[in-house]
């Protein structure tokens, strides 16, 4: 039995989701259709797009295999929206979260509109969304997705099996074992990968795209999960990225301006000790790859005093040593500096997690009492645009991509509510029905 809306108020407040808790009060109730069509609906004007925010997408659409004229379209597009989906890591397949987000999402497109997915890379292989797998259930057997004739087999049947045992969601790893803890951004196809790609089952290697090791990992992932989500909702026009680029592209060119808000912030002691009085003092500023014990790992770096510090990294808080360290691609842009650019200087329209409602309430609250930013962008931006849900069938199993691609029957339930498609998600959330 689905609780109502006054119970799963308190539940969340409960557990701690505040805003979570007003959206879904607010929403809980209305058809998905409905929902989504209000997703889109931008009642503030928001600001000019900054020239650098937009090259940069420019030179992350080129980079995810765009011509230079199609990118453009795109930009012109984003910019006139202002909306880009921010609640997914990179992942080579997606899971049952974010396919009900994308479903959510495009319900409400209006038909002329492109569907940008901000893919978040600033994350180790390990996550939660498993980035560097082919995810699937156990509705398939480890053969329906992988020829058994694929290089290292054995060795994948028995990581199934182990895994089995504990878990309905299955897994195919493509990446080495030393990579679990290194970071998704500006990573390389592994050998491993490029091996095992020509044994995929016909109906994944068909929307894969050739790739060869050492290439880049993210392109490579990013148009993979495009084609998938093209077959399993046609006719939508969709372009998934890496967040994390599109702000290392920004950075690169912003912090060369001393009257740009970023570079008084990382550059300016003053400023930058009035803000981190507001913000926590630890907040992850970038992330980087160091290696520990002999493995690479991705750590999050904060600023201490004038310097870039974490126990295995230190980096002295200049203008030239940022920019060179973001062009080389060592410094990942964290959340912070992501949202800080995106919502709160462009006005950007971030669909998010349940998790992403929770902090950027959290940021704007502090850059409001801070007076740094154009208040105005920081008060009016819409930070609530929730695309939260889970994709079940009728015994409550998870539905992920690679199941629909394999052959699972199964359809998308439009008739269903935000309640509906958000209560597979409760236990997560720390609310039990």
């Amino acid at each position: 039995m689905i609780p109502d809306t006054k119970q799963i108020q308190t539940l969340l407040q409960n557990a701690k989701r505040p805003v979570l808790a007003e959206i879904l009060g607010k929403f809980w109730e209305m058809p998905l259709v409905e929902y989504a069509n209000h997703l889109w609906e931008n009642p503030v004007s928001a600001p000019t797009m900054e020239k650098a925010l937009r090259d940069a997408f420019e030179t992350e659409f080129c980079r995810t295999g765009l011509s230079k004229e199609q990118a453009q379209v795109f930009c012109e597009r984003l910019e006139k929206t202002r909306v880009i989906q921010t609640a997914t890591h990179l992942t080579a397949s997606e899971g049952p979260t974010f396919l009900a987000l994308h479903h959510l999402a495009l319900l409400g497109m209006p038909p002329q509109e492109t569907y940008f997915v901000g893919a978040y890379s600033g994350v180790p292989f390990a996550n939660s969304a498993w980035s560097g797998c082919l995810n699937f259930s156990n509705r398939f057997e480890l053969e329906d997705v992988i020829a058994s004739q694929a290089p290292g087999f054995s060795a994948l049947k028995r990581s199934d099996s182990d895994r089995s045992r504990d878990s309905a969601e299955r897994r195919i790893s493509l990446i080495p074992g030393n990579m679990r803890d290194a970071s998704v951004f500006q990573s390389k196809v592994s050998e491993k990968l490029a091996n095992l790609r020509p044994y995929f089952a016909e109906p994944i290697r068909n929307v894969s795209p050739f790739v060869s090791s050492g290439e880049d990992f993210t392109v490579w992932a990013s148009q993979f999960c495009a084609n998938q989500l093209r077959k399993i909702i046609p006719d939508k026009s969709l372009q998934f990225f890496d967040l994390n680029e599109v702000i290392r592209n920004y950075l690169k060119t912003v912090l060369h301006d001393s009257a740009h808000p970023l570079h008084r912030l990382l550059f300016n002691r003053k400023i930058r000790e009035t803000v981190f009085e507001e913000f926590p003092s630890q907040t992850p500023i970038f992330t980087v790859e160091v290696l520990h014990k002999n493995k690479i790992r991705q750590e999050s770096v904060v600023i201490q005093g004038e310097m870039l510090n974490i126990q295995n990294f230190q980096l002295e808080l200049t203008q030239e040593n940022i920019v060179r360290e973001l062009e080389t691609g060592r410094l990942c842009p964290g959340l912070f500096l992501v949202f800080t650019t995106l919502s709160f200087i462009n006005g950007m329209i971030c669909f998010g997690s349940f998790e992403q409602v929770e902090y950027l309430a959290e940021f704007r609250r502090r850059w409001l009492k801070l007076d740094f930013l154009e208040q105005e962008v920081v008060r009016t931006v819409n930070i609530c645009a929730l695309t939260s849900g889970r994709c079940v069938d009728e015994t409550e199993v998870a539905v992920h991509p690679l199941d629909l691609l394999l052959g699972l029957e199964w359809s998308f339930a439009e008739n269903k509510t935000v309640g509906e498609l958000m209560k597979p998600l409760l236990p997560r959330l720390g609310v039990v029905v």
